[in-house]
């Protein structure tokens, strides 16, 4: 829901600290799109494939 100061900016709806944090380490504990390979960002449900996804390129 957007919320309008009287200059009719939008203000930015209040953050709640422990939802962002606890998205987050979902996020890196890969529960949210999967595992990031460390190199080029590419997304795996696999750990080990996502840490082997640029290993191959750099050998």
């Amino acid at each position: 829901m957007e919320k309008r100061d009287k200059s009719g900016v939008l203000m930015k709806d209040k953050e709640y600290v422990k939802y962002v944090q606890l998205l987050r380490k979902a996020e890196r504990d890969g529960r949210l799109d999967g595992y990031p390979c460390p190199l080029c960002g590419s997304r795996y449900v696999v750990k080990e494939d996502a840490e082997d996804c640029c290993r191959v390129i750099i050998s």
